[in-house]
Formats: C-alpha cells, structure tokens, sequence
C-alpha cells in the first residue's frame, strides 16, 4: 500500500490492481483504496481523477469541451471567492482543486493511437493532471512529514508566516515551499492553526474528505484517526468548510460548491465521516471576543435583561432568541465576572425563572416572563 503514496495521477491510471478495482470493483478493492485514503488522505484528489480518467476513456462522448471546463472553474472561484470580505484582485486567483478538463479531453487521443504512448509525452505539455495543477505544476514537489511523537504541543512555523501548533500524536504534511495561488496542507490529528494573510493565496487544510479554507485567521481543527467526526472550530475570522465530494461534484456539474459552511468566531463545523454530512453549531465553550472596558462590564444592578443579552451577544458573538414581550418586565441584579458563557446564561436564567437551549449556532431563551413591578 505504502508505495502508493508516491503515484502520480498517470502512474495510478497505469497500474493494473487500480484499473481493475475501477473497472471491476469488489469489496476487497474498495476496502483496499478506502484505507489508503484514510492513511492518506493528501492522495484524494489524485486517486478520484485517475479513476474519473479511466471512467472518461470508456465514455468519452460525455466529456465537456473545454469552454466548459473554463466556464466550470469560473464559477467555482466566484463562488470560494464570496468567503472573502477582500475586493477581488484585477486578476483571478487560481483554485484549481479537481481534474483539469484539457488533461482528461487527452483521452479521446488514447483510443486512437494507443493506452501506453500518450503517457510517455513529457509532463510539462499542456495537458496536464490533476496532481500537477494542484501543486502549482510540479508533481515532484515532495511533502514536510511533522509528526508530534512527545506528549506536549509542537509549534510549526510555515514559510508564510502562519503557524500550527500540533497536539501530541497528530501529523501535518505540507509543502517546503507554497504554491503561488493557494496554500495547502494535510492534517491527521488535532491542530490549531494562525494563519497569515493573503487573499490572493488562500490556504486550505484537508483532513479526509473534509476541506477547510480561509485567508487569514485563527481556528482548531480535530481529526483524529478512527473518530466518527471531523470539527473546525473558529476563533477569530471567517473560515469556509465544504466536504471534498461537494468540490468533484461541483467540477462535473460545472457548478457551485454545494453545501458549504461558514464559520464565524464561536462557531464549528461537525463532519460525520460515515454520512459524509456538514453541520454547523456553537463550540462547546464560547470564549470572550470583545474584552470589556472595565471590570464592572458584566456587573448589573437592576438591569433590564435584554440590555443583559445585548451585552453578552456582543462579547462573544453569539445570537440569543427570545421573546421580547415575555421577558419585558425581567431585570437582573449580578456580579458577573470571569465565567464562561454558559454559566452566566445558567446564573441569568435562574434568577428570571427561564431555561435555555443551544440550536445550531443560536441560543434560544424560553420561559413565562415576569410579572410587572407593582407601582408604589
């Protein structure tokens, strides 16, 4: 299996045990590629266009032209675009991850003049894979292996100034040098990532079938081998989550990215590697985005509790729900301080006699009210 791990997209299409579990495949074949794209998961992009190559040379009639695959890219850049607040450069960025149409039009010459010649045209023609546009055009640019084998954090300094702190037992794989459009790394394990700037070189993290895409900002990412679940959780910034069938789905329709999330600080993405879903819900513990003026900031006497909420939704970014109405006469009287978000909504629930529950991203605050102060 190991041996593998260093394929190109033609040596792939080339070899014969995966032009057998492509064309014929069994349980034992599919077993075998679903653990290679676990232990491997950097190799996912390569692994589906070889067999979206083979697949094309016995259907070669349905391929698009490559005006299509232009228009197809296009809108799937305007689309990863839309994450960003940044105006767009005068030139588009380039975010070609999936197969390159002209690359597999080359399969209408195989069935003329032969499977074995065409592979033996030199890499640096027009036409070529996946792998290789994926890394800006060199497939022989091998990968950084950092593997935190001790039982503390390991801090990881990348060549454009981002940073990954890597939790023990955990791997990254990264390029030396980045590719001039994007920015891309494999993680297996958990990290939390402070990513440098750069609208025009976007950085994206893939852990299994999940990719993680920003410009510039703060978040976790948990992918622990063996764990039903993949999260990102944010911290600061806005961060977009799409899974990597939702990305070759959007290359074959030569549309959108469907189904993609986007975080903003307290807020994280679930993947659930066996239905292959995206959701989107708060952290388990919210941390404080907006540092009070003071230590009497969260100290009320007396206080209505929407001005209460108001205070908290800004502090931490968050949406609280509730009926205005019912809760017109409730006021509170505390001294809120350093507990983390839930407690104080515990402390604030408590005293006006109502509950809360968390729905996705917001929280949600239910309860009879309180009656109206008896005039004097």
């Amino acid at each position: 299996m190991q041996h593998y791990r260093d394929y190109t997209v033609e040596d792939l299409a080339q070899d014969a045990f995966f032009q057998r579990s492509v064309r014929q495949p069994t349980v034992e074949t599919d077993a075998f590629w679903n653990d290679f794209l676990e232990r491997y998961p950097e190799k996912q992009v390569v692994v589906a266009t070889a067999r979206a190559f083979l697949q094309a040379v016995e259907n070669i009639q349905r391929l698009p032209t490559q005006e299509q695959g232009t228009r197809m890219w296009a809108g799937i850049q305007h689309q990863i675009q839309d994450v960003d607040t940044v105006e767009p450069t005068s030139e588009p960025i380039q975010r070609p991850i999936g197969f390159r149409w002209s690359w597999v039009a080359a399969a209408a010459v195989l069935l003329m003049i032969g499977f074995g010649w065409w592979f033996m045209v030199e890499t640096s023609s027009n036409d070529r894979s996946v792998s290789q546009h994926a890394w800006g055009g060199n497939t022989d640019k091998s990968l950084v292996e950092r593997v935190n084998e001790s039982e503390s954090p390991l801090t990881i300094h990348l060549t454009d100034g981002s940073q990954v702190v890597l939790q023990p037992q955990s791997r990254l794989r990264y390029p030396q040098t980045f590719d001039s459009a994007k920015r891309e790394i494999y993680l297996e394990g958990e990290g939390f990532f402070e990513v440098a700037h750069n609208a025009q070189q976007p950085f994206l993290v893939y852990t299994g079938k999940m990719i993680t895409q920003v410009v510039g900002t703060s978040f976790t990412i948990k992918a622990t081998p063996r764990s039903p679940t993949i999260s990102v959780a944010v911290r600061t910034g806005k961060v977009a989550v799409y899974t990597l069938n939702a990305l070759l789905e959007a290359a074959k329709n030569q549309g959108n990215i469907a189904d993609r999330l986007l975080l903003t600080p307290n807020q994280q993405a679930i993947f659930d590697t066996r239905s292959e879903k995206l959701t989107k819900r708060l952290v388990d513990e919210p941390a404080l985005l907006k540092q009070p003026g003071s230590s009497q900031y969260f100290v009320f006497e007396n206080a209505p509790v929407n001005q209460v909420f108001h205070k908290l939704e800004q502090a931490y970014g968050v949406t609280i729900q509730y009926d205005t109405t019912t809760f017109t006469h409730c006021s509170l009287t505390a001294p809120l301080g350093n507990e983390p978000l839930f407690r104080k909504l515990d402390i604030i629930c408590q005293t006006i006699g109502a509950t809360y529950e968390v729905w996705g991203t917001r929280i949600v605050i239910t309860g009879p009210g309180c009656q109206a102060p008896k005039p004097n």
